[in-house]
Parts: structure tokens; C-alpha cells; sequence
């Protein structure tokens, strides 16, 4: 408790998004091809309660949750703080094109509406320079979330730096078709997303990412159009898997395996492995690539 309240005392306002999307378009001219060791960076911050409109929104939006509290809503909290240190002089790479490969969230006690939070915010940076292979460049970030002295909620994200290509795009691949999974999985979901649902959530959630928002924008940094934020995704599973339990998650974790590019059509799948846990797949409806994957533990009875 005495360092919960000694770091409060060294902790910054959490900034707004609005302010801090502008900023982070004057960091494209960072230049990551320095030389540099691996190394950490921590922060402190502090941020209101939970606005009440904004936690039904996000409920409305997905339509599913048996959760009071969604816990893939406290990552729109955590990128604000991804971003917040992303500004920092410190962190080497430009903040617009960073594309998340992973996350897990967990909760670990009930998440006050009407409390303020205190977080404890780290990065872990990778070497990086010249000779490092870009598929390494992937920093760590771990946000813990408090309330007075009680944790409620850890996420854990992973991120992979994309060279900027000035406007070019890869040779489009050759089509593939995937499989969906065996007879123990179970479809618990399908829908199609449109072209405005990257916009939609980007004004749900403050991910304002140019990946996600214009082809114009999404082709500078090598996609041909824009794809669908991996937490929207990640929201989706966790508000099916809990429409089909009727019981709230307590921690899911997500890796990306491929981008969803818009408009798609998507299917759900899950493999109970006990009475609280199991695993998650997303898959494309159409040409049946896995798209995601993941874990989930819900609440005990």
C-alpha cells in the first residue's frame, strides 16, 4: 500500500486522446534506425472514473456482455497510457503504424464505476539498430490499474514496428484458403463488418490508428486497405463467448495471427476446456483463414 501511494505522488494527469493523436503525427520523423540496447521505460499516471455513457456505448456496441465493467473496454484506457509514453521522448519509433500482435487482459477484483484510477505503466524496448531484424522490433507494454489500494485490472500488450513504404504497397499475395477447425469446436458467432466499422470504432474507442481509418492512409504504411482494430475483434469474442455462458470473463488473451481487411465476414469458434476456461478462434467466413486466436477464463459460479 505505501508504494501504491508513493508512486500516486510522483504520477501525471492521464492526457486526452484528441491532443495526443495530433502530437503523435509529428513523431513519424523519428528515426528508428539508431543503435540502441534494450532497455525500460516506466511511468505513472492517474485517471478518472469510467464515464457511465461511454461503458454502456461500448456494451451496445458488441452486444453480448453479462459484464457490468467489459474488461476489453479497459483497453481503450490502456492505450491512452500506450500512447502517453509513446510520446516520450524516450521511445525511438513512430507512434502512427505500430500494429498490435498481442494482448491479455485480466481482472483481478470488481471495477468501480464512480473511482478514479491510479496506473503503473512499463515498457520493455527490444535492441534495435541496423542489423536487428525488424521482425524483432516488438515492444512490451504492461499497464496495472488501480483503485485506492486494490488492483483491479492488468493488460499486457505487444506491439510490432511496420517500416514506413512511402505510399507502396506489398504485391497482392496469392489467394489462399484456409480450414476451419475440427468436430470439438464449436461456432458460436458470425457477422460482417462494413467499410466505415474501422471509423465506428475508432470513435467507440480513441484508436485513431491511419491503419484503420483510409486506404490512403492504411497503403503508407503497406496495407491495401484498412483493417479492423484486433481489440474490436477481441470485444466481439469476449461479448459471444459471454452470451454463450451467461457468466462475465475474468481474463482473455488474444494473439493476431492475420489482419482483417474491410469490408469481412467473420465466424466465431470456441473449445470449452473446463467449466471456466477455454479457447477461442476468429475465422474469415469466406475464405476460412484463421484470423485470431485466443484463451479465456470466465468468473467462478
Amino acid at each position: 500500500m505505501q508504494d501504491v501511494h508513493a508512486s500516486l505522488a510522483r504520477s501525471q494527469p492521464l492526457p486526452k486522446l484528441p491532443g495526443m493523436f495530433f502530437r503523435s503525427l509529428f513523431t513519424v520523423a523519428r528515426n528508428d534506425q539508431d543503435e540502441a540496447p534494450a532497455t525500460e521505460l516506466k511511468a505513472n499516471f492517474t485517471a478518472a472514473a469510467l464515464n457511465a455513457e461511454h461503458v454502456k456505448a461500448y456494451r451496445e456496441a458488441f452486444d453480448g456482455f453479462v459484464s457490468e465493467v467489459p474488461l476489453t473496454l479497459m483497453y481503450c484506457l490502456a492505450q491512452r497510457v500506450h500512447l502517453a509514453q509513446m510520446l516520450g521522448e524516450d521511445f525511438p519509433w513512430p507512434a502512427p503504424g505500430l500494429v498490435h500482435v498481442s494482448n491479455r487482459l485480466e481482472q483481478h477484483a470488481a471495477i468501480a464505476l464512480d473511482a478514479s484510477f491510479t496506473i503503473h505503466a512499463h515498457i520493455k524496448l527490444p535492441a534495435r539498430g541496423p542489423k536487428v531484424s525488424p521482425r524483432r522490433l516488438r515492444p512490451l507494454f504492461t499497464v496495472e490499474f488501480w483503485q485506492a489500494d486494490t488492483k483491479v485490472v492488468t493488460c499486457v500488450s505487444e506491439y510490432q514496428v511496420m517500416p514506413k513504404t512511402t505510399g507502396k504497397t506489398n504485391k497482392p499475395r496469392e489467394k489462399k484458403k484456409g480450414q476451419l477447425p475440427g468436430e470439438d469446436w464449436q461456432p458460436i458467432g458470425e457477422w460482417s463488418l462494413d467499410t466505415t466499422a474501422g471509423r465506428s470504432y475508432a470513435r467507440l474507442s480513441g484508436d485513431f490508428n491511419p491503419i484503420h481509418i483510409h486506404p490512403l492512409l492504411s497503403r503508407w504504411f503497406g496495407f491495401e486497405q484498412p483493417i479492423i482494430h484486433g481489440m474490436y475483434m477481441a470485444g466481439r469474442a469476449q461479448a459471444e463467448i459471454e452470451r454463450q455462458h451467461q457468466r462475465p470473463v475474468q481474463a482473455i488473451d488474444v494473439t493476431f495471427k492475420r489482419p482483417v481487411p474491410l469490408p469481412a465476414s467473420i465466424s466465431l469458434w470456441q473449445q470449452p476446456s473446463s467449466t471456466t476456461d477455454g479457447r477461442y478462434q476468429i475465422f474469415g467466413a469466406d475464405d476460412q483463414l484463421q484470423r485470431l486466436e485466443g484463451n479465456y477464463t470466465l468468473t467462478a459460479e
